[in-house]
């Protein structure tokens, strides 16, 4: 894989939509990982069009900030964009430990895989797939 790529971020970020949507029906006992993997699905779609406009590719998990990256370059981000990275930004770091709060709520899966793909529409149709 070619992390220059921006077809490589996006099929890891299709593996990690695919696994929460399979976890969802399979899994619904694991909520914390359904949405650690929409978090990931939901970076990597942005990822991949930081890649496609050729800008620097920062190591971050925050989706504000990478839409704030793309905002001079992607004049279709609006504040709809940002209302969906606040839904699963949450999920990126802090999920995969234990937490006093419990996990996920159903509410809080759909939320997420809904954000998901938010923005595996969005990467789809700014890269004309």
């Amino acid at each position: 894989m070619n992390p220059n790529d921006p077809n490589d971020w996006l099929l890891k970020a299709e593996r990690d939509l695919n696994l929460a949507q399979i976890a969802q029906i399979h899994a619904p006992e694991s909520s914390d990982l359904i949405c650690y993997h929409c978090q990931q699905a939901a970076e990597k779609y942005l990822k991949a069009l930081v890649v496609h406009y050729k800008l620097p590719l920062r190591k971050t998990h925050d989706l504000e900030e990478l839409l704030d990256l793309l905002l001079p370059v992607e004049p279709t981000i609006d504040d709809s964009h940002f209302h969906e990275a606040i839904k699963v930004k949450i999920y990126a770091i802090g999920i995969r430990y234990p937490d006093p709060a419990g996990d996920p709520t159903e509410a809080d899966v759909l939320h997420a895989l809904a954000a998901a793909e938010f923005f595996r529409n969005f990467a789809k149709i700014v890269l004309g797939i």
